[in-house]
């Protein structure tokens, strides 16, 4: 497990200091309040926090025993980080809107013990909720894909 929370404190830090980096290239205030920069720079700040807290328990617990490197819940993550991606990797050709419902409602139904009719539901309440807060209301373009949604 030592070796694990070191790896992934590693990896942590990494991405926040990558994150941080393009943020910092972003301007940090725009004249209606925070620039495109404030909110990643942030949570880049944030993560590399965490890295470094991470980092420091696996350091701190090199005294115990090791345990397993994959815990019983590893497989399941690394679906749901799978198909995040492939989600993501989707948004050009579906629309965000379409896409992240279809990511909602695919890992409701893989990942839970949820019924159909519920994983639908809630899919379509996030399509409706992406396009009405972001598309309508915040009047932020989204990448619309084939579907024009």
């Amino acid at each position: 497990m030592r070796i694990a929370n070191l790896l992934s404190g590693v990896l942590v830090v990494f991405w926040g200091s990558i994150v941080a980096f393009f943020a910092a290239r972003l301007p940090y205030e725009a004249e209606y309040g925070p620039g495109p920069g404030f909110l990643p720079l942030w949570i880049g700040f944030g993560l590399i926090a965490c890295g470094i807290v991470t980092c420091a328990r696996g350091i701190k617990r090199s005294d115990r025993p090791e345990g397993r490197f994959f815990q019983p819940k590893t497989r399941q993550v690394l679906f749901l980080l799978v198909t995040l991606i492939i989600t993501f990797l989707l948004v050009p050709v579906l629309g965000l809107s379409l896409g992240l419902a279809l990511f909602t409602g695919f890992t409701m139904r893989t990942s839970g013990r949820h019924g159909w009719i519920l994983c639908i539901l809630v899919a379509v309440a996030t399509a409706a909720a992406v396009h009405l807060i972001f598309g309508y209301l915040l009047d932020i373009p989204l990448p619309k894909g084939f579907t024009g949604i």
